[in-house]
Parts: C-alpha cells; sequence; structure tokens
C-alpha cells in the first residue's frame, strides 16, 4: 500500500484507532517510495516530496479532528458545523498553544446557549489531544526518515563541494548544500520552511578547501617519462 493510500483510508473513528495502532506504517511506506539523490536536481526532488508527505500528513490530521468532534459534540449545537471545521482546518495551529483552542471553544458554546460550556470546551480539548498526539506518534517517523536521508548524503555533498574537477560555482552550490544536509540532519522539520533552491540560496557563499594534491613522487617521475 502506498504511503499516500494509508493517509487516504483514514475516513471513520475506526481507521483513526488502527493508524494508531501501527503510526509507523506512513513513514515505512514513505521509506519505500523515496528515491535515492546523487544530483542537485534530484535532491530538490526529494526534498519536495517530504515536504509534500508532511503536508499531507497534515490535511490528514484535519479530517481526524473533524471526526473527533463530529463524535464528541454529537449532542451538542452550541458550536456549530462552520465552527468545528474552522477548529479542524486549524488544529495544526494550535499544537504549541491548546490553551487558546480550549478558551475559543468555551467562549463559542457560552454565545451558543451550551447548558456547561467549559464541559464543551473540555470535549474539544480532548479530541486536539488525541489528534494531535496521533500526529506526532506518525510525524516522528517521517522525521526519522528526513534526517537521516540527508545524513546519508553529507560525505557525497562534501566530496563535490571540494571536488577540483568541478567548476568553482558547482563546488558553491555543493557547499550550500553539504550545510543544508547537515541542518536537516539536525532538524528535519527545515524541508517545510521553504523549497530546497530558496534554503540554499540562504546560506552564505562559501569554496570549501579541495585536499591537498599528492606529491609527485621518483616513481611517478619515471612512469611520466
Amino acid at each position: 500500500m502506498t504511503a499516500q493510500r494509508i493517509l487516504d483510508e483514514v475516513h471513520s473513528l475506526a481507521r483513526v484507532g488502527a493508524l494508531e495502532a501501527e503510526p509507523q506504517r506512513y513513514a515505512a511506506a514513505l521509506e519505500a517510495e523515496v528515491p535515492e539523490a546523487t544530483t542537485l536536481a534530484e535532491l530538490e526532488a526529494r526534498d519536495a516530496m517530504l515536504a509534500s508527505a508532511l503536508g499531507q500528513l497534515d490535511a490528514m490530521i484535519s479530517r481526524v479532528m473533524r471526526l473527533r468532534l463530529e463524535h464528541a459534540l454529537a449532542m451538542d449545537s452550541s458550536i456549530g458545523p462552520p465552527t468545528r471545521q474552522v477548529f479542524a482546518t486549524t488544529i495544526v495551529g494550535y499544537a504549541n498553544n491548546l490553551t487558546l483552542l480550549t478558551e475559543r471553544a468555551r467562549s463559542v458554546a457560552a454565545r451558543g446557549g451550551a447548558a456547561d460550556p467549559d464541559q464543551v470546551a473540555t470535549l474539544v480539548d480532548d479530541a486536539a489531544r488525541s489528534t494531535l498526539a496521533l500526529r506526532d506518534a506518525v510525524r516522528a517517523g517521517v522525521l526519522a526518515l528526513i534526517a537521516a536521508r540527508a545524513a546519508a548524503i553529507v560525505p557525497d555533498a562534501d566530496r563535490h563541494a571540494r571536488d577540483r574537477k568541478l567548476d568553482d560555482a558547482q563546488r558553491r552550490r555543493w557547499s550550500a548544500a553539504r550545510r543544508e544536509l547537515e541542518a536537516i540532519a539536525a532538524e528535519p522539520h527545515r524541508v517545510t520552511s521553504a523549497p530546497l533552491p530558496t534554503r540554499l540560496a540562504a546560506w552564505p557563499e562559501q569554496l570549501d578547501d579541495a585536499p591537498p594534491e599528492p606529491e609527485v613522487t621518483f616513481a611517478d617521475m619515471i612512469e611520466l617519462d
């Protein structure tokens, strides 16, 4: 099954539960699909693919939040469908500030005539926490994959950056790529910040030292003759 298919199948709470039981499935499927990259163009394509994979994950997480809200608020009408949809589509933005989401849910519930706005807000908070926990679990495997693939190609990028056979412009691009790959290995979420060419252009131009050429020995001189 493809990585995208794994996400596309999450359209019910039963499917949500299945993914919660095996959150590594998405990263495992993605790993089988991510191509090797040996050129700058291939690196750019792979980077875009991995950034898209994280974006598709967040789209699925919005769907999960909508499913959870529909279930949790099935007997409540104080938070209507439009607001539930807003909460679902913006859930990732609340990842580091669930208190704000809870406060907004309480305010909407109170205006909507809920008998117990605090209880409604708690239901929204619970749905958000479980949804974001699933995101963290699935995302962890993808980030680990991104970091590992970046780290694996750092030595090749470094070799190209120091290769005397390449012109200086190529070596500078590979130097930027090497530094960016090192940064991705440390902070894999960087791939979502901007396209790879933009991130490479942000690095200061640098021409890495080429390895010293081997000294010509007497035996080498004889062979030249």
